[in-house]
Formats: structure tokens, C-alpha cells, sequence
């Protein structure tokens, strides 16, 4: 498949067509909306990437994608005809757009008969939206970084900040942002569609005249007004309705048991680098169904879902045999980090290695650290001043410098990475 052309001065997210040169050599993003993939999908994609030597790496990214790292120069064109042979890329115009988020645990917590519009509804509205994207032409204007959101009851995905969202009111009834309105639904995903088309005008209006040193507009937040004048229009006339605050969800790990009476777990990837052994193991656990066609769910936090497992009681001891953590209290479920060296050219530390040597030792940060983090904190590792997939909120910010690592509080929006 012949690789499609972009203006890498306005963009430069990587896809599986076109890819990021790092240190350690290509890097592919493949586009997972709603985080849904085939466990046999996943171990294929997981060969691939043994394939490609010892650099090579699938990983996990805070929007619930996967990426692959340390491609060779010359197999580029190998890697995207491969995607494309397991279903993973359904239209080169569309690829690097198709940035979805749902709500990974909807309709597996919670009870049967509760949890809102959406406990068991995400996954044909995430493939209803992603039909409708790729089926616009216009659409594939969008930058890499418009983040499409569905949300459940939980409030998870409204967290991560998306730019055209949906979120379960009562009654099949759905609040769509950001026009702020409320919709049956069957036309959540007309909603969604027609709030990234108005975005795509009010970004074109707002570049008119624009300096060209300016601020490229690839978000709703990056409009001069922040996205107000877009939700106005988005509203046309119908009222405003309060987006729902719920309180926040659990993001499981282990087993647990669904409302429905069976049983699902999760596990943790560390770092989110997902070994051939951890694809297949995550693959086995779910074959209770049909292993071409169950969907796991990659979750924004380095984690994968198996929704009916096939033998809970082995699914634990398995995790751990894979190198995965399966552990509810993990430091793991806490600790971010840049790619570092080797695969970053501007990274001053092997982040990663550092990152888990003080996981091993208990700890968030390094030893040399004044005071331990306070309970439940979260922390990032990064290897420059950059900061690289900084998680979005409070962290404790650990930074490579010439001299060592800098320690302190930090908070800052989430951009997407191989590692937050």
C-alpha cells in the first residue's frame, strides 16, 4: 500500500502510512477506535514487531492505541500492507483521524441494571462513528490529535478531554459536547460528526488573515476563543444541557465479576510494552468465545481488558508468568514514562530502566529522592525538559537532566505517547 502524503509542518502524527523517525528507527501509531482489537490481531501484530529485532516493540499509548516501534528503514512499506492485511486500516485517507476513545469497562462493573445509556452500548457506537468518519471525505482533514470520546457512566473518557464527545443521560438520552445539547440515541453519532465538521470551518475562519508563524489549530481548545463560539453554533437554538459529573469509575484489574453474572479481567502493561508472550496470553484468556473475533479492549492507562474470560482462576498466575501485572494496588497503575534512550536522540537517561528499578524497589521515584510520594500520587519519568507524554492532572515530575534527575509537583494537559 503506497504511503499517503501530509504537511508534516502542520502535523506530525505519526500513522501507519507515514512514520516518525525516532532514534531507534520508524515509529507507527495504528489508529484502535474505541481500543477494540482481536486477541489473534494482536499476536500478529506482536510477531510483526519481534520481527523487527530486539528494538522492536508493540506499546500501548493514552488514547487506547498501539504503536510499533523500531521499524526498519526499508520495511515501511511491508509494515503498512500488514496493517492493512489484518483490518487495521480501513481507509488511507482517514488513518491517522480515526481517534477514538470509549469507555473501556462500560457495561462490564457496575450493576445489571444500572450504570446509564451506554453500559453496554460503546462498542457498535464506536464502529458506527468510525464508519461515518471514514465515509466523509471532508473529515480526513482533521489533525491527528482531534480526539473523538464516548463516554459511560463513569465520566473516564470526559477526563482525557476530547474534543467532540458523548456522554449517557437517562432513557437512551446522551449530553454531546461540545455543542453542550441533548440527543436521542440514535443521532449521537450525527451529533459527533457534525461537531468536528463545524470544527473544521471555525479553524479555517480562524486561520484567515492568521500569522503564518501562528499556532496551527489542530483542536477545539487551540480555537482563539477557546471553542465557544463552535458550541453556539453547535447548539442552534436548542438550550444548553449540563454536562453529567459523575463520580469517578473503577478501572479494575484482575478478575472480576460482571453484572451479568460472568466473569472479565484486566492487567497492566509495564511502561506499555507489550511483549509476544503478553499478546498471546491475553489472546488465550478469551478464546472462550471466538478468538478471531473478540475484542479486547486497550485501555488509555496501559492496561488490556479480556471481557469473558475463559478460565478465570488461571488468568493471574498467567499475567505474571507474561511479565504483565495483574495486581490492583501496582505501582504500575502510577508510574509513566518518555521512550528515553536509545529510542529518543533527546533523551538523557534510559528512563525506563530507571522507571523500573524503582518500581522494583517500591518506590514512584528515585532513591535519591527528599521524600517518598504522597499516597496515590502518580509519577512521570521523562528524559528531557520536553516532557513527553505527560500525563493530564497532578504528578510528581521526574526529569533527566545533564546533572541527574530533577524531582518536583507538576501538572500538565495529556499529549499522546508510546507512555503518556
Amino acid at each position: 500500500m503506497a504511503a499517503a502524503a501530509r504537511d508534516p509542518v502542520t502535523d506530525r502524527c505519526p500513522g501507519a502510512l507515514v512514520l516518525h523517525e525516532a532514534a531507534d528507527g520508524g515509529l507507527a501509531r495504528i489508529r484502535l477506535p474505541g481500543g477494540l482489537i482481536a486477541g489473534g490481531t494482536l499476536v500478529a501484530l506482536a510477531e510483526l514487531a519481534e520481527s523487527f529485532g530486539p528494538r522492536g516493540a508493540v506499546e500501548l499509548t493514552s488514547r487506547g492505541n498501539l504503536q510499533l516501534r523500531g521499524v526498519p528503514a526499508g520495511r515501511h512499506l511491508e509494515l503498512a500492507d500488514r496493517v492493512a492485511e489484518l483490518g487495521l486500516l480501513p481507509s488511507a485517507t482517514h488513518e491517522r483521524v480515526r481517534n477514538i476513545v470509549a469507555a473501556p469497562f462500560a457495561g462490564l462493573v457496575g450493576t445489571a441494571s444500572g450504570g446509564g445509556a451506554a453500559d453496554s452500548s460503546l462498542d457498535g457506537l464506536v464502529r458506527a462513528l468510525d464508519l461515518g468518519l471514514c465515509a466523509d471525505p471532508d473529515l480526513a482533514g482533521l489533525s491527528g490529535r482531534f480526539l473523538f470520546g464516548l463516554d459511560d457512566a463513569s465520566g473516564a473518557v470526559a477526563a482525557l478531554a476530547p474534543d467532540a464527545w458523548a456522554a449517557p443521560l437517562a432513557a437512551d438520552r446522551w449530553w454531546v459536547g461540545p455543542g453542550g445539547v441533548a440527543v436521542d440515541g440514535p443521532a449521537v453519532v450525527a451529533e459527533l460528526l457534525a461537531a468536528a465538521r463545524g470544527f473544521l470551518r471555525a479553524a479555517a475562519d480562524a486561520t484567515v488573515g492568521a500569522a503564518p508563524a501562528g499556532h496551527p489549530i489542530w483542536r477545539v481548545r487551540d480555537l482563539p476563543d477557546g471553542g465557544v463560539a463552535l458550541a453556539a453554533a453547535l447548539r442552534a437554538g436548542r438550550p444548553a444541557v449540563a454536562r453529567p459529573e459523575p463520580p469517578p469509575g473503577p478501572r479494575p484489574v484482575g478478575v472480576w465479576r460482571r453484572p451479568d453474572g460472568g466473569q472479565a479481567g484486566a492487567a497492566l502493561v509495564p511502561l506499555g510494552r507489550l511483549s509476544r508472550a503478553g499478546a498471546e496470553m491475553l489472546a488465550a484468556a478469551g478464546q472462550d468465545v471466538d478468538p478471531a473475533q473478540t475484542s479486547l479492549r486497550v485501555t488509555p492507562w496501559r492496561s488490556v481488558v479480556v471481557p469473558r474470560l475463559a478460565d478465570p482462576a488461571s488468568f493471574v498466575p498467567a499475567a505474571r508468568r507474561a511479565g504483565l501485572d495483574p495486581e490492583s494496588q501496582s505501582l504500575w497503575a502510577r508510574v509513566t514514562a518518555c521512550a528515553g534512550r536509545p529510542g529518543c536522540a533527546s533523551a538523557l537517561a534510559d528512563v525506563r530502566a530507571d522507571a523500573a528499578h524503582a518500581v522494583a524497589a517500591g518506590r514512584l521515584t528515585p532513591a535519591f529522592a527528599a521524600r517518598p510520594a504522597p499516597p496515590g500520587a502518580r509519577a512521570h519519568w521523562s528524559g528531557c525538559a520536553r516532557r513527553c507524554g505527560r500525563p493530564a492532572g497532578s504528578y510528581v515530575d521526574i526529569v533527566a537532566g545533564p546533572d541527574g534527575y530533577l524531582v518536583h509537583a507538576a501538572g500538565a494537559e495529556p499529549k499522546e505517547s508510546s507512555r503518556w
